[in-house]
């Protein structure tokens, strides 16, 4: 599944509130909607959408942002501006937490992915840096085991035919939760390409020295070891939603936006 274009014009915005930058205070910032082209998609399945980063609150009830994506997405079906989700696959690339009171922080997102498993065809996703799934291993295990949930990290799940791969959290010191060394990433990483998957959801990307995009030079090395694979990503804004390695590699990034894949 290849991309063909992302369009400029942005077909929904959703507002939010986020804590301040500098540290003082709430922003007020919007969430864009983008529609995106691919040559195909497999027979039943109408779209995929992608988003990740939603680290901001509701502003009118003080709920996570992914609850009100989620809605707006619904919505947006209903006026036949994106196809029905029932018929969409949806693709969670991690950080679902925010607290308006504290940048940064890590919290519970399990109601935020069933939220969106419970209105789209499928979810598939991988966790962030951000995220918490649960108090105990005891409650991780049985979200992962949940009905509908396909939670990647380090393995491969087929979704109307297509392979989806994905590794959670990012590169860093492992004491850390979501965390791998470089080593252990690597390697998992070259593990899942030699499967050849037709998606490879990360939260952490690659980076992009010549268009000055933020990113693991790491994990940017061995993507370019791909062939005919979309790569979708998060953790670092970049001001273009799309770039391509080579062979086919397109690698697209969904922190703070929302993509809507529709076949051509």
């Amino acid at each position: 599944m290849q991309i063909l274009s992302i369009s400029d014009q942005v077909i929904h915005h959703i507002p939010f509130i986020t804590h301040s930058p500098n540290g003082v205070g709430v922003v007020n910032k919007v969430l864009p909607v983008l529609l995106a082209r691919v040559d195909s998609l497999p027979d039943g399945l109408e779209a995929i959408v992608a988003t990740s980063d939603l680290q901001g609150i509701d502003r009118n009830n003080q709920r996570l942002l992914g609850h009100l994506v989620n809605e707006e997405l619904d919505k947006l079906a209903s006026l036949g501006k994106i196809p029905p989700l029932r018929a969409t696959g949806v693709i969670l690339a991690g950080d679902f937490y925010a607290k308006v009171d504290k940048r940064g922080g890590v919290g519970d997102v399990r109601d935020v992915w069933q939220a969106f498993r419970q209105r789209f065809r499928w979810t598939a996703g991988v966790g962030g840096n951000h995220d918490s799934f649960g108090k105990t291993q005891q409650e991780f295990r049985a979200f992962q085991d949940g009905k509908g949930i396909n939670y990647l990290d380090g393995n491969i799940t087929c979704l109307d035919g297509l392979r989806i791969a994905g590794i959670s959290g990012i590169i860093g010191k492992s004491t850390k939760p979501f965390r791998r060394s470089e080593k252990d990433f690597r390697k998992l990483l070259t593990q899942l390409l030699d499967e050849s998957p037709d998606i490879f959801v990360l939260h952490e990307g690659p980076n992009d020295v010549n268009a000055k995009l933020v990113g693991n030079e790491s994990i940017r090395a061995e993507l370019v070891r791909g062939k005919d694979l979309l790569v979708i990503c998060g953790h670092s804004h970049w001001k273009v939603p799309m770039i391509a390695l080579s062979q086919g590699v397109q690698v697209l990034n969904v922190d703070t936006r929302v993509v809507v894949m529709v076949a051509d």
